[in-house]
């Protein structure tokens, strides 16, 4: 019995081929477990989300660059060195129990390792539901799992620190006022501590009235005198001794009352002019401590703003452990490549069938 060429082509082409593929499957192709989660980006208050979830309880939905940008950060490599650290992917993934064409080369280099794990760990955004899913292939159900459960974890961490950029960023400026301000109203403080320390008082209003309560006595005091020594000079000679006792006591108390006051009003010493001092003092630490309120005011604002605008990572799913192998899967795999094989022939006979024609 002879064979034409094209059943040469259609065993060479399709046959031996899909053999080796199916034998491939069968017997060698290493299954593969899967675990999913979706989670999804929050904040407490957005104008903008398209979702209201409020109705059932939870925040509204984050702009979906929040959620971009954790998918970006999933899919990077600064999370495959942390799986790396914490689960030790490449030990895993290129375990010699792992058949050679899905087996992880022990030597690849850092970027052939991150585009060889694109094909195990997908992130996604559903633009539509406002989900990202989260998809992994170990080569252990339990391994697959733990994946996810490290990935969940880090993005946790990650939104953690984008908060804390965010808040920092938004309170960084009024912390700075704040400082300064309480700088200012401690030195003002200061000031007047030391002012009453080398004055000796407390408010120059007390002082102003003790001078002048004094100065009221000595008036009282001297009218009195006055009135006695005029009484005097009435029935005794002007060079009695009581007389000039009196004068000269009624010359110590206008000098008393010039003295008081002295002061009271007169010179850089006078109280007049420590009044004013003071009142300068008084009035910038008056000034600044408004200044401190203010600032504290506007502190305790921009870290209320920036809490309203905290991200939460919500777990819509939790990670899923895999009851069977789906992956690979063989009838797809099988009836795709028959499909291409067949193709591949026809084509194949096709541009041999035109050749023999024209030898």
């Amino acid at each position: 019995m002879r064979f034409g060429y094209r059943s040469y082509l259609f065993i060479l082409l399709f046959v031996i081929p899909l053999a080796l593929l199916c034998v491939y499957l069968v017997r060698f192709a290493t299954d593969r477990f899967h675990s999913d989660a979706a989670i999804s980006i929050t904040q407490d208050n957005n104008n903008t989300a398209s979702l209201d979830l409020t109705v059932i309880g939870l925040p509204a939905i984050a702009d979906d660059k929040d959620a971009l940008t954790l998918v970006t950060f999933a899919n990077s490599l600064d999370m495959l060195q942390y799986l790396e650290s914490q689960l030790q992917l490449r030990q895993h993934f290129s375990s010699p129990d792992i058949d050679w064409w899905s087996r992880l080369p022990p030597e690849a280099s850092l970027e052939d390792f991150h585009k060889y794990m694109t094909h195990y760990v997908v992130v996604e955004y559903d633009t539509v539901s406002h989900l990202i899913n989260i998809h992994v292939e170990a080569f252990s159900r339990d391994y697959a799992q733990k994946m996810v459960n490290a990935i969940l974890a880090r993005s946790q961490t990650f939104v953690d620190n984008m908060n804390a950029r965010v808040t920092q960023e938004q309170t960084r400026f009024f912390e700075s006022q704040l400082t300064t301000s309480e700088m200012r109203v401690r030195e003002a403080k200061n000031q007047l501590i030391t002012f009453q320390r080398e004055n000796q008082m407390l408010t120059t209003d007390t002082e102003a009235a003790m001078i002048n309560s004094n100065i009221g006595a000595l008036d009282r005091l001297l009218i009195e005198k006055q009135g006695e020594l005029t009484i005097k000079q009435r029935e005794l000679n002007e060079n009695s001794p009581v007389i000039q006792i009196l004068k000269a006591e009624i010359d110590t108390l206008n000098k008393q009352i010039d003295k008081e006051k002295q002061r009271l009003t007169g010179g850089a010493s006078g109280v007049s002019e420590l009044d004013a001092k003071f009142r300068e003092i008084q009035f910038n630490l008056e000034f600044v401590e408004n200044i401190y309120k203010s600032n504290l005011t506007q502190l305790e604002r921009a870290r209320l703003e920036a809490i309203q605008r905290l991200k939460y990572l919500i777990i819509i799913t939790q990670p899923s452990m895999a009851d069977a192998s789906l992956y690979p899967d063989r009838p797809y795999i099988i009836i795709t490549g028959i499909m291409i094989l067949l193709m591949i022939y026809f084509i194949v006979s096709l541009m041999v069938a035109i050749v023999r024609e024209h030898v």
